[in-house]
């Protein structure tokens, strides 16, 4: 990935993370399919071989859907992670989020899907190797 990629990536992070704050917050709370398409679109547009020209506006899409989903829900903006930097297991994690984004089970989300790929990127960005773990583990095959 290169420099746009990795932000991109690191600003889905930053909303897996706040989308997991409020279903902390709320328990039974998962949100509708909009975020979980932005994400995914995300993901998809972060691990193409290629990066579109629109990679920019994608990341100030992906911030604004944080910011959104902070000040609706009453919990704070999550800033992600720098994806260059990310553990063993933290690399192992999101290439499978790459691999479930660029999938046919990316198309239709089922309820767990979406909380396993929120709570994924949320491991990501706390960088404790056993929440990343424990995720790797509950990966959809994809």
């Amino acid at each position: 990935m290169n420099e746009i990629q990795n932000e991109l990536t690191g600003a889905a992070v930053a909303l897996g993370a706040t989308i997991t704050a409020a279903m902390d917050d709320a328990p039974g709370f998962v949100p509708c399919g909009t975020p979980a398409q932005v994400v995914i679109d995300a993901l998809v547009a972060a691990g193409a071989a290629e990066p579109a020209a629109s990679l920019p506006q994608q990341v100030a899409q992906v911030r604004g859907f944080v910011e959104h989903v902070s000040g609706h829900r009453g919990v704070p903006a999550h800033a992600g992670t720098d994806v260059t930097a990310l553990s063993p297991a933290g690399k192992q994690l999101l290439d499978a989020l790459l691999a479930f984004a660029a999938s046919a089970n990316a198309e239709t989300l089922s309820a767990d899907a979406t909380s396993w790929l929120y709570r994924s990127l949320a491991a990501l960005e706390s960088g404790d190797d056993d929440k990343v773990t424990e995720q790797l583990s509950a990966a959809p095959h994809c």
